[in-house]
């Protein structure tokens, strides 16, 4: 069965929040970048931008009057071309944008060429990186970092970061840079673009009016048990709830289900990453526990249950779990109807608010014509003057560490949400990606993916126990884990 919010779905689904976000296409546009420093090297540049899809030359032009104030760093002259392979998303354009923005003022003689890529883009990049005609710059989301990497799509970023004395590695949250990572390897591949961790957005109006307490940062599972108890209470005529606690979206996203096995002492792999462990008694003690909110309490939305559309944004679930991304397309639908706001996911029984993650963001050509520029180029997604830009303009939340609590972009989003600052404290319980060898998948594709996805199904249509579905998912994951490492 397909999982109503595979990655690629996620990032259309971000798309919709950040219509209208940051730059509007083909209008003239204004972007302020403040940094602080002595030495003011350019107040207004004029940068006239091409976007080109493919190979069909200038399909959109436009101008932009970005007023940038930043250190003066002597660049040795280089002029050509760089090519940036990308998806046409309303949210990942807006980000480019700003990158664009501030590259040109270092490389004015360099022209940017954006291709966008139709079809099948894992296939679109290993077919151009095999003929070594990839562009420069390559978008990239976390299912993709271990296929790219092997089929040499991705170059290693980490020499550029151990020489370029601007860029500061540690100060980005950690959990959101192991989804660029591969366990095992020292590298890290792309950078990513916002520290998008899974939190819990909540109807307030809905708890309230069953006299249900609202999610604080020290709820548990248990506090969100006994707050669905109450809003599941009224039913309707055929006996059913007229609203569930949790509405069914991420029933079987991995960013959701992983946690609930590292929250009770289990996870998927053993320390080794050679041995899968989904039916170790503490991974089944976590599944049973995430199951029971369906099977035991009856809290979440049955998964064979469709209302029309997304049960939350209609008022008929009470929670859902899903990354900051979202925000702006939860307040255009959902407008007046309800009050919301959003809060970490409860905590675990190891005292940890225990969450997922998803990511996109930028990396470098192996064999790209231009690396050092690429590097350039794709560096600024992670600097604090773009990334103030995307969280003013709910394009992202702030991975630097320096701008947590930084009243600059904290004090500048209109409610709703109130609680934006729970999109960055859950980065600190998140949980750290697990690799699969590339023959057997990983939580997006492959067999792990299928098997694990068909064992909770079964679990939720009741036809297995927990531990006689997943002890066979262990048995065929297994099986691909031995066969890839020769066991």
């Amino acid at each position: 069965m397909r999982r109503p919010y595979s990655r690629r779905s996620f990032l259309r689904a971000a798309a919709m929040g950040a219509t209208g976000l940051l730059l509007a296409a083909c209008q003239p546009k204004i972007v302020e970048v403040t940094k602080v420093v002595k030495e003011v090297v350019k107040e207004t540049v004029e940068v006239e931008k091409e976007k080109v899809v493919q190979q069909t030359v200038v399909v959109e032009k436009q101008k932009e009057v970005t007023k940038i104030v930043e250190k003066a760093i002597t660049k040795a002259p280089v002029s050509g071309e760089m090519r940036i392979a990308s998806i046409n998303d309303a949210s990942v354009n807006a980000v480019m944008d700003i990158l664009l923005a501030g590259f040109g003022t270092r490389y004015p003689d360099v022209k940017t060429k954006i291709e966008y890529q139709v079809g099948d883009y894992s296939e679109r990049m290993y077919t151009q990186a095999a003929a070594g005609n990839l562009p420069d710059v390559v978008w990239t989301a976390n299912l993709f970092t271990l296929g790219f990497v092997t089929n040499g799509v991705l170059k290693d970023l980490m020499p550029f970061i151990e020489k370029d004395k601007e860029f500061n590695l540690d100060d980005i949250y950690p959990v959101i840079l192991s989804e660029a990572r591969i366990e095992g390897n020292t590298g890290l591949f792309y950078l990513p673009a916002s520290l998008d961790v899974v939190t819990m957005y909540y109807n307030k109006t809905a708890l309230k009016a069953v006299g249900a307490d609202t999610p604080t940062a020290n709820w548990t599972w248990d506090d969100f048990v006994t707050a669905g108890l109450k809003v599941i209470a009224e039913k309707d005529k055929d006996g059913n709830p007229k609203m569930w606690m949790l509405d069914k979206a991420t029933w079987n996203w991995s960013a959701t289900v992983h946690p609930w096995l590292v929250g009770y002492g289990g996870d998927v792999l053993d320390k080794a990453g050679k041995k899968s462990t989904w039916s170790s008694p503490e991974s089944l003690a976590g599944l049973e526990a995430y199951t029971a909110l369906w099977l035991k309490h009856k809290i979440a939305q049955p998964i064979a249950v469709d209302v029309g559309g997304t049960a939350f944004q209609l008022g008929r679930a009470v929670c859902y779990t899903h990354i900051a991304g979202l925000r702006k397309n939860f307040r255009d639908t959902i407008g007046d109807k309800f009050e919301w706001d959003c809060e970490m996911v409860p905590k675990m029984p190891d005292g940890k608010h225990r969450t997922g993650m998803g990511s996109y963001g930028f990396g470098v050509f192996t064999k790209a014509k231009l690396p050092d520029v690429a590097w350039d180029f794709i560096k600024y997604l992670d600097m604090a003057t773009t990334q103030l830009i995307m969280a003013k303009n709910m394009a992202g939340i702030p991975l630097l560490k320096s701008l947590a609590t930084d009243q600059r972009w904290l004090e500048q989003l209109t409610p709703p949400p109130t609680n934006n600052k729970c999109f960055v404290d859950a980065a600190l319980d998140g949980v750290f990606s697990r690799t699969f060898p590339l023959d057997c998948g990983g939580f997006y594709t492959g067999v792990t993916s299928q098997t694990y996805v068909a064992a909770l199904e079964s679990v939720l249509r009741e036809q297995k126990t927990v531990k006689e579905a997943f002890t066979e998912c262990d048995a065929k994951i297994q099986a691909c884990l031995n066969k890839a490492y020769g066991a």
